[in-house]
């Protein structure tokens, strides 16, 4: 069993939060026991994941995407009244770590992938809110590009979009989790002259970018590709702190 606030205090330190320009209100959303003992650890917060951690007797829970967003309405309707109502009724504390768990260089979401993908570390890559959040990698070997989609795809048991704009043999790749597909992100990808770009999710405007960038972009689901940093935090916490923690996964196409 751990302290609640030492548990806050030790990942705020860790992933550095105050050095983040985040929409995200990182750390602490929601004040719960004291004492944690189980840790659920999740991507987005939502009343499905709220009781599934009731369910398993969990005290506190980690997410990527949170509940509280800078610059938004945070009017509570009756949708937000039944997600906080819920974890007020069963003392739950909520903790959330956007753009500082993305960056991070052991466990964030992008690095995360680039390990599972058995990829080499060329550089830092892609600002947001003032730090990287992003890396670009490298294959041990050039592999045709359908052969890497496959393992992407066993990777995150999906079936990925793909743009297949660039070359049909690749090396180097560009990794941005969660919501960098967008025409920045592909000039970026250009310019640290990337065979493939990775992201969870591409948008309109990057989609003619990267085909005049002569860019592939191969995209898993914004949410697949956020599980990995929680869940290397999951793994960092039970050690420092001796509590249990479990991924739940809320199955999420986008």
């Amino acid at each position: 069993m751990a302290r609640r606030d030492k548990i806050v205090k030790f990942i705020d330190k860790y992933l550095e939060i105050e050095k983040f320009e985040d929409k995200s209100v990182n750390g602490l959303q929601i004040t719960g026991k004291e004492e944690v003992n189980k840790i659920a650890l999740g991507v987005s917060a939502s009343l499905a994941l709220f009781e599934e951690a009731v369910k398993k007797g969990f005290d506190m829970i980690i997410v990527h995407h949170g509940l509280l967003w800078e610059g938004k309405d945070l009017r509570i309707d009756e949708l937000r009244k039944k997600r906080l109502q819920f974890l007020f009724n069963k003392n739950i504390s909520l903790l959330c770590y956007h753009l500082p768990l993305d960056g991070h260089p052991a466990i964030g979401n992008s690095v995360q992938i680039l390990k599972k993908l058995n990829l080499g570390k060329k550089e830092e890559f892609g600002k947001y809110g003032g730090k990287f959040v992003g890396v670009v990698g490298e294959l041990k070997q050039k592999t045709l590009l359908k052969e890497f989609v496959k393992v992407v795809n066993k990777l995150f048991n999906c079936q990925s979009m793909v743009l297949n704009f660039g070359p049909k043999i690749v090396k180097t790749v560009g990794i941005i989790s969660g919501g960098g597909g967008g025409a920045s992100d592909m000039i970026e990808a250009f310019k640290h002259k990337c065979d493939v770009y990775l992201t969870g999710e591409p948008f309109e405007s990057g989609y003619q970018m990267a085909r005049e960038a002569k860019i592939n972009v191969i995209a898993p689901g914004h949410y697949n590709t956020e599980q990995f940093g929680v869940q290397a935090l999951g793994k960092l916490l039970e050690k420092k702190f001796k509590v249990k923690t479990e991924f739940i996964d809320i199955p999420n196409p986008l």
